[in-house]
């Protein structure tokens, strides 16, 4: 395998200047029949409602919305509804229903999405840690930065702040995360000192090559964002409109140009 250099891990970084600031959002849910059993008919929900919108998780059993960057509030408010508008047709041809939960039960399947990458991630995985990914839901936020300086700025300004953004999203009395770390090898982000820093991490945790290998709770995401990955699901698009409000009230506060 040929050895990754500096210029090829910052490569793997798609920041744009222009959306510094911006935030998109990914949700997901999961599937249940009629009976309230969660059922693995993430493809059949994905070629029905045929909308680049939606997407699949690890889990059969789940499906995950996402919204444009958006630097409004009403304007991701509006993306949100119209996604749990469409999805609720969507399930209802399927005779099934969308639901967040943040936590399924221990019997629920554990099929996998047929996707080479979670194909190929399940073969060496443990069944503890397969069911543990399987089994949670999030949602995810992200924040636009302008490139990897200020992307390391950003990040470090945040860390002290994990806790509080842990508990501000949880709906399951920790469970959820307390999964999300058995899935996870490394969960808690640390600190980087510059970039050298941060590429000498990637290197020494294997996510050099792919920065999507990082679970960090807080990670720079290939996307070229900010990604924060504690928050649990909600029925209320509100409540995800007030965890990006105390976001960007923790990185203005941090001197951190976010919009």
């Amino acid at each position: 395998m040929t050895e990754i250099t500096l210029s090829d891990f910052l490569g793997r970084f798609n920041f744009q200047d222009d959306l510094a600031g911006y935030v998109g959002i990914e949700r997901e849910h999961f599937l249940v029949d009629r009976y309230g059993v969660v059922v693995p008919r993430a493809k059949d929900f994905l070629e029905t409602i045929n909308d680049p919108r939606w997407t699949y998780e690890l889990s059969a059993c789940q499906v995950e919305d996402r919204t444009g960057q958006e630097r409004e509030l009403g304007a991701i408010k509006l993306e949100l509804l119209m996604n749990d508008i469409n999805a609720t047709l969507c399930a209802e041809k399927l005779g099934v229903r969308i639901i967040n939960k943040e936590v399924q039960a221990e019997n629920m399947p554990l099929d996998v999405y047929p996707d080479p990458r979670y194909l190929e991630i399940v073969k060496n995985i443990e069944t503890e840690r397969l069911s543990a990914a399987c089994r949670v839901a999030g949602t995810h936020i992200h924040i636009g930065v302008s490139d990897m300086r200020h992307a390391l700025t950003t990040y470090n300004v945040l860390l002290p702040y994990l806790e509080e953004l842990c508990e501000l999203g949880d709906h399951s009395d920790g469970e959820r995360l307390r999964l999300y770390k058995t899935m996870a090898t490394h969960w808690k982000p640390e600190r980087y000192a510059n970039i050298y820093d941060f590429f000498r991490t990637a290197q020494f945790r294997g996510f050099a090559e792919n920065p999507r290998n990082c679970w960090d709770l807080i990670r720079i995401s290939r996307h070229g964002t900010i990604e924060f990955r504690m928050f649990g699901v909600t029925d209320h698009v509100d409540e995800v409109l007030m965890w990006v409000s105390r976001i960007k009230k923790i990185l203005k506060g941090g001197g951190c140009c976010v919009g």
